[in-house]
């Protein structure tokens, strides 16, 4: 999955630190992060001071290397965020590609660190003005979030947990498709987790919901980080329970399907954990 990127570690835990000209800029928006137009890899602070493309960096985080011979120790990585509304084109030689577009031109490490630069830009955009008073926010020095010098009030980085759900039937897997345009994989039933529910009520709820169909015997799968949304995904495998006629909320999915186990399609890539769940109920290992 985009977190497993071994040896290597991302390590997030805030550091009120100043950038140096060998350390990498995650400059976002919404035309995507910034790239050299022949490779992979993000610009240096050196490299994006030259390119005068505005902004002010932000600590975000680091990758350690670990039992590696090659390279410096760890690689850390800053935030250029620019002001609201700004769409900042890409310099002469540099391109802007959407983050989520990484997960399968070069799965690793350079895309987990833009699923995870995307999901702090997301925030700090969105997060200008206190939603209490209207006041505009500071960033604090001592941890991960903007404080309002007028209400006192302190907005932490948004994190909405949701589930996903493989239903299985004996031999047979539902697999989804969603209505919205441009959805062309069958992935599972997912959701996100309501106030005042738990993970497990929420299964239930969206499985109801989705396809009109009971499940029980919830086993917990796993977890992973979805910067391109925001979300941490909490995976659950879950037996039918009843009759397996399919009532389709056209609403949410355009399609539902039972599927044999032998006939589940390829997966597109192992980046998330949806296809790693169906992969691995094809192999016969969920």
């Amino acid at each position: 999955m985009i977190q497993d990127i071994a040896p290597r570690r991302l390590r997030n835990e805030f550091m009120n630190a100043a950038p140096r000209p060998g350390d990498l800029v995650l400059d976002m928006s919404v035309e995507g992060v910034l790239l050299p137009q022949d490779s992979l890899r993000f610009p240096t602070v050196e490299e994006w001071r030259n390119l005068e493309c505005g902004g002010t960096l932000f600590y975000a985080f680091r990758i350690e290397r670990q039992g590696e011979e090659d390279g410096p120790e760890e690689e850390r990585f800053f935030l250029a965020l620019h002001e609201a509304g700004e769409r900042p084109p890409a310099p002469e030689g540099w391109r802007r590609t959407a983050p989520s577009a990484l997960r399968r031109e070069c799965p690793g490490p350079l895309a987990y660190a833009a699923a995870t630069g995307w999901h702090l830009f997301q925030w700090y955009d969105s997060t200008r003005r206190c939603g209490r008073c209207g006041e505009a926010l500071l960033p604090s020095e001592t941890e991960r979030a903007m404080c309002c010098p007028r209400c006192r009030a302190v907005h932490y980085p948004r994190i909405a947990p949701c589930v996903i759900v493989a239903v299985t039937c004996g031999e047979r897997l539902l697999l989804t498709r969603y209505a919205r345009p441009g959805a062309k994989n069958l992935v599972l039933v997912a959701g996100f987790v309501e106030a005042g529910e738990t993970a497990e009520q929420a299964v239930h709820r969206e499985v109801m919901e989705e396809t009109g169909l009971k499940v029980r015997n919830l086993r917990y799968f796993g977890s992973q980080p979805w910067g391109f949304s925001g979300t941490l995904a909490l995976g659950y495998v879950a037996e039918l329970d009843g009759p397996d006629d399919i009532r389709l909320d056209t609403a949410e999915l355009a399609e539902a399907v039972w599927v044999e186990r032998a006939h589940i399609p390829p997966c597109p890539d192992s980046a998330s954990l949806t296809m790693e769940m169906i992969t691995r109920f094809s192999q016969g290992r969920l």
